[in-house]
Parts: C-alpha cells; sequence; structure tokens
C-alpha cells in the first residue's frame, strides 16, 4: 500500500447504474453521456470515486463482454479525471481475477470484491479468495463487508482477518457497515491508519468522526449536490449538521411513513431498488436484468411518496431531456 492509491479512495463513491434497453442490451451512449454530467456537476478530481457494475449497477448479473464494455467506457469518459472503480461479485475466482485483470489493464483504479458466498465462507475461504485476486491483477482493492448475503451462520470481516488482509500489498480498504455498532467503529479505530474506509450508506456521522474518508453514494447520480454538500461537511468535520441534513434527507421521512402497514419488498439484490428509486427521481435507466422479480404498484406509490416527503427533490439536478434528446 506504498503507491498513493489508499489515498484516492476518498470522497463521494458514486455508484452507476447500467443503462439499458428492454431487451437487457446495454445503452452505452446514454452511459457515457451520464458519466459526463457527472464530470460537469463536480463529481470530479478529489471529490470521490465513478464505479460501475457495483450492487446497484447489477454488476451480479454482468456477463464479461457488458462488464468489459462498462469499463471501457468510464475509462474514456472520465480515466485520469476522477479515480474510477469496478465491483466484482463471484463465487469463481478465476473468473473475478480475468474480470480484475481487464479492469487493472484497462487503467481501473479500484475494484469493489464482495465476499465470496455460496453457503456461508470460513476467514480462510475470504482471505485465499482476496489474495488470489491481489496476486494475479495490479489493482487496488475494495474488500466489501456484505455480510447480509452469506447464509447461516453468518460472516463479517472480523479483526483477525484484517491484520491478515495488511499482508496483501492491494488490499487498500474496506466498504464498511456491520451489524455491530461495537464492530463497526472499532475496526475504524484499529485500522484507519493501515486501509481507507468507505462508509456503506452512512446512516449518521458517526463513521466520519472516527475516520471513514468517504461514502457510498446512491444520490449523487441524480443530485450531485446533495453528494457535494455531504462531502464538504464531513471534511470540515461539521458532524451536526451532517447528521441534521442526513437526518432530513434520508431518514425522517422514511420513518414516519414506514408504518406497520406499510407495503413491503424483498429482492435478490440491489438494481431493483435503484432503477425504482431513480425513476421516481427523473432518471429512466431501463430494465432490469433478469430474473428479478419487480415491486408491487403500492410498494412503488409508497416509495413515491417517500422520495417526496424527504426533501431530497430539492437537491435533483438531473434532466431526462439530455438522453432523450441526445443532448
Amino acid at each position: 500500500m506504498t503507491d498513493g492509491r489508499k489515498d484516492k479512495l476518498a470522497g463521494a463513491l458514486v455508484s452507476l447504474p447500467t443503462f439499458t434497453d428492454d431487451r437487457h442490451n446495454l445503452l452505452l451512449d446514454r452511459q457515457r453521456r451520464h458519466i459526463r454530467w457527472l464530470l460537469d456537476q463536480g463529481i470530479i478530481g478529489d471529490a470521490g470515486v465513478i464505479m460501475v457494475a457495483g450492487g446497484y449497477g447489477e454488476g451480479y448479473y454482468l456477463a464479461d463482454d457488458e462488464l468489459f464494455a462498462l469499463i471501457d467506457a468510464l475509462m474514456d469518459e472520465a480515466g485520469g479525471k476522477i479515480a474510477t472503480m469496478v465491483g466484482i461479485f463471484d463465487l469463481n475466482v478465476r473468473k473475478a481475477a480475468r474480470r480484475a485483470r481487464y479492469a487493472a489493464d484497462a487503467g481501473i483504479d479500484f475494484l469493489e470484491l464482495g465476499l465470496p458466498h455460496y453457503s456461508c465462507p470460513s476467514e480462510d475461504d475470504v482471505f485465499i479468495f482476496t489474495k488470489y485476486i491481489n496476486d494475479h491483477a495490479d489493482v487496488g482493492i475494495m474488500c466489501y463487508n456484505n455480510f447480509w448475503v452469506t447464509p447461516p451462520p453468518g460472516f463479517e470481516i472480523t479483526r483477525g482477518l484484517m491484520e491478515r488482509m495488511t499482508e496483501l500489498e492491494r488490499v487498500v480498504g474496506f466498504k464498511w457497515s456491520s451489524a455491530s455498532a461495537a464492530h463497526y467503529v472499532g475496526m475504524l479505530r484499529l485500522f484507519g491508519d493501515e486501509f481507507a474506509f468507505m462508509d456503506n450508506a452512512m446512516t449518521s456521522s458517526l463513521g466520519a468522526r472516527h475516520g471513514m474518508k468517504g461514502f457510498v453514494d446512491f444520490y449523487g447520480n441524480v443530485a450531485p449536490r446533495l453528494s457535494l454538500r455531504k462531502l464538504e461537511l464531513t471534511r470540515q468535520r461539521r458532524y451536526d449538521e451532517l447528521d441534521a441534513l442526513l437526518y432530513e434527507v434520508h431518514f425522517d421521512a422514511e420513518n414516519r411513513l414506514n408504518s406497520a402497514d406499510a407495503p413491503g419488498f424483498a429482492s435478490v439484490a440491489d438494481g431493483v431498488y435503484g432503477r425504482l428509486r431513480w425513476r421516481l427521481m427523473g432518471l429512466e435507466t431501463g430494465s432490469n436484468f433478469p430474473a428479478q422479480a419487480q415491486p408491487s404498484q403500492a410498494y412503488v406509490e409508497h416509495t413515491r411518496k417517500i422520495i417526496q416527503a424527504s426533501g431530497v427533490m430539492e437537491w435533483v439536478d438531473w434532466d431526462q431531456r439530455l438522453l432523450d434528446d441526445g443532448g
């Protein structure tokens, strides 16, 4: 971790949608225009990282040629202008390494590397998997503590495993959340000098107060001013103001409206939630990759009410005409 990669893993990590048509073909021209718009809006330089094929980008569902096309588009538009990242979510480590090598050869800065899971992995499984990628591709690795995807008894990246990860020169950070507040803060305090931690969802300023280098950002795709405001408050250590903004925009409306009889929905991955919420905020990204169940109309309308009540639309600057008119 001596080549400066860790220092670039900071700021607002904007996880992009994957633009598709009704037959699930990539719409790369739209992808490129959206990336250029983000750069124009200030998501550039040390503002953060732009990622393709994350969970919200349905990285789980992409074939190699689709993933490689997204990497090429990202590098053509953003390479050298802002740090870049690609999501890799595979159980087959040879496939993951092949994808990682393509990303490295293209000039991508970082991988988001999900936990290998089918049955619940052991610490050795996760370390060997990560080491294989570390040894086969010259690219920075951000390990993803996506503990909720592992089956019982469940798995989180532990202190012992993190200590082992310090042996791997290309592991520079963690996309971080935890089922335990003590573990969430404890690993930050113990390993904040070794790794760059990126807050997954940033539910409050707690992580920022204890050394998070940045945060994973969904809303930046339509509301980059909001992303930049959160980043400004974080870097200036104005944590009380950051909490007030986070609670108002992201949580208060949802807490008020999520009564016991509110319609529910569960999905196998993040893409369905992402496309729905982006659509309700004015960004049409296309159809989800098969095969994913879609939410009921009642759930759609409930989500619309939460978005409207949250005030987030006051931050939205996206204009769909930028795509529909070929702008």
